[in-house]
């Protein structure tokens, strides 16, 4: 190989590495949309999520009550699933 065709082989390797990084966008930025976030959380009695816009995106949340047995013991639980898009 002579040292002319080495330098295009390594120029070429060299910029394909410093574009990778550029052509390997999220799905969601590809899309022109934002992740997805949701956490679910379990309390003894009722608490409020977030509700409304922290930063780009807009929060919500929804509880609802849950029976939990254990061991023939059963008890109220609060579930609360947060949501961010």
């Amino acid at each position: 190989m002579t040292r002319s065709l080495r330098v295009a082989a390594f120029a070429a390797l060299a910029s394909a590495a410093a574009l990778t990084p550029l052509l390997a966008v999220a799905d969601a930025q590809a899309k022109g949309s934002k992740d997805y976030y949701s956490q679910t959380y379990q309390f003894s009695r009722p608490m409020n999520g977030y509700e409304g816009f922290s930063g780009a995106y807009h929060c919500s949340y929804v509880k609802t009550p849950k029976t939990v047995c254990v061991a023939g013991k059963c008890k109220k639980v609060w579930e609360l699933l947060q949501t961010c898009q």
